[in-house]
Formats: structure tokens, C-alpha cells, sequence
């Protein structure tokens, strides 16, 4: 059973949203397909934006909830997820979404898992608000795919 704190979770998804970023980034002067190029663009500034969204989410959270313990904290190893964008196909817009979709489903899951899990009503609500963001982020990307195919 491993142990960890809302904090250490917040810092984890921060931390993996800048990677996910600079990994997209790379990824995009690599590719030889426009629309991939433009697929590839787009999840870099949309990780970017919501590495920032963590940092400040971090930064308005209070010490007493950042601190709050949880047990059985899955492994949090943002290295798997990094390394499973950076093995796309670099010319299949289809490949990279299903990629991009998988690892904010990683998230989410790992999201409704701690908001059941939590004991506290104030940890609870800083999941089930992560868990908010990321889904609404999720659907911003499915509507960006749907409107590059459309190009």
C-alpha cells in the first residue's frame, strides 16, 4: 500500500502536463504531415495550458488540503505516459488523438478513483474538481480533432 499526499498528486499532474507539452513540441518539428504538425501544435499549447492551470490550482490550495494523506496511491510515474506519446505515429492524426485521448483517460480515472477513495470532503472536492477539468479539456480536444479532420 502506498501512501501520499494531495499535493503529491497535484505536483505529479503538473509535472506530467509541462512533459506532455515539451514532448508534443518535439514531436512536431519531427513530423512531415501538416495536419499532424497542426494536431501536434495544438496538444502542445493545450498541455501547456493546463501544466499552468495546475500551478495555479497548486498555488490556491490550501496547506492544510495539499497536505491531506491518502492511502493506496497508485504508482504516479509520468515517464510510461511520456514515453507512449513519444511512440506515435508521426504521420497518423488518428494515432496521435487516440494517444492524446489515452492519456487524459489515465487521468481521469485516476481522478474518480481518489474523489471515492478520499476521506475528507475537502480532498474530495480537489479531485472531483481535477477531474472536472480534465474532462472539459478532453472534450476541447475531441472538438479540435473533429474540426482538423475537417481541413
Amino acid at each position: 500500500m502506498r501512501f501520499g499526499t494531495i499535493q503529491d498528486v497535484v505536483d505529479f499532474a503538473g509535472k506530467l502536463h509541462a512533459a506532455l507539452a515539451a514532448q508534443y513540441a518535439e514531436l512536431e518539428q519531427l513530423s512531415s504531415s501538416e495536419r499532424a504538425r497542426l494536431m501536434l501544435d495544438y496538444l502542445n499549447r493545450h498541455e501547456q495550458n493546463i501544466a499552468l492551470a495546475m500551478d495555479k490550482y497548486e498555488g490556491d490550495m490550501s496547506q492544510g488540503v495539499a497536505a491531506l494523506w491518502l492511502q493506496d496511491v497508485p504508482e504516479l510515474q509520468s515517464q510510461e505516459l511520456v514515453d507512449k506519446v513519444r511512440g506515435v505515429d508521426l504521420n497518423d492524426v488518428d494515432n496521435i488523438i487516440a494517444v492524446a485521448l489515452d492519456v487524459d483517460g489515465y487521468l481521469l480515472r485516476l481522478y474518480r478513483r481518489l474523489a471515492d477513495e478520499v476521506d475528507s470532503d475537502e480532498g474530495r472536492a480537489v479531485f472531483n474538481s481535477l477531474l472536472k477539468l480534465e474532462d472539459n479539456e478532453r472534450h476541447r480536444l475531441s472538438r479540435a480533432a473533429f474540426r482538423l479532420a475537417d481541413i
